[in-house]
């Protein structure tokens, strides 16, 4: 297991297309777990800032996934469906089989960032709710969600636990729910993200921001999430 040092194509290059190939010919299967990095580097004969850019490029790609204190393995990727995600209603069907942890829910002035996402004065109050989405015991996103509180007199934490968004918008509150405007970015995980997820800092994550309007074009809710990639694949369907 050697690379070709007179080729014009760049080691880690050599390296990672070597790991991808012994990946998607199904030598390496799903939850696998790679050699270590000082193992790879003796193996190929390259240093191990080599093998570690090789790694970190496929661990982007989502092929790789690094778990803190464990290793590098090779992803399990379950397709999704990207509104299954975001949609308000449906997350009454996901959130069963996939709950919440609550990490805080407090009372707060919006500030001018905030304040601009839910065009709303920067003075005025706002439910700040931080929770942590959870599938089969392990963490796979961080939810930060801003809901106005002249809005939802009354909304509790326990309120939240014990119904969904959809639900309390809708129910308790008798919001017409018009549509929902999403956005789509990715980020890098700094210690906070890397402690809550227990990933490595650095790793790439996804992110959705969600704007729910009511029918009368206000906006109700800005939520941001922020999910681990390296174990899903998330599409969208189109019907033409």
């Amino acid at each position: 297991m050697k690379v070709n040092k007179n080729l014009p194509t760049p080691l880690y290059h050599q390296v990672k297309d070597y790991l991808e190939e012994k990946i998607i010919l199904g030598e390496w299967e799903p939850g696998f777990q790679l050699p270590t990095e000082k193992e790879l580097s003796a193996q190929f004969q390259v240093s191990t800032i080599t093998v570690k850019r090789a790694i970190h490029d496929l661990v982007n790609k989502g092929i790789l996934y690094r778990q803190r204190g464990k290793g590098t393995f090779v992803s399990r990727k379950e397709d999704k469906d990207i509104y299954q995600l975001v949609s308000l209603r449906n997350e009454a069907e996901e959130d069963k089989h996939h709950p919440h942890k609550s990490l805080s829910f407090k009372e707060e002035e919006a500030g001018v960032k905030i304040g601009k996402m839910l065009n709303i004065n920067a003075a005025e109050k706002v439910y700040k709710i931080h929770r942590l989405k959870i599938e089969e015991e392990t963490p796979v996103g961080i939810e930060y969600t801003y809901i106005p509180c002249s809005l939802f007199p009354g909304l509790t934490e326990k309120v939240i636990e014990d119904d969904l968004f959809y639900n309390v918008f809708t129910n308790k509150y008798g919001m017409n729910l018009g549509k929902a405007k999403i956005f789509f970015s990715t980020i890098t995980a700094e210690d906070y993200e890397a402690d809550l997820l227990n990933i490595p800092k650095g790793e790439q994550l996804f992110v959705l921001e969600r704007f729910t309007y009511t029918e009368e074009q206000q906006i109700i809710e800005y939520s941001r999430f922020i999910i681990r990639q390296e174990k899903s694949r998330y599409f969208i369907e189109i019907r033409l």
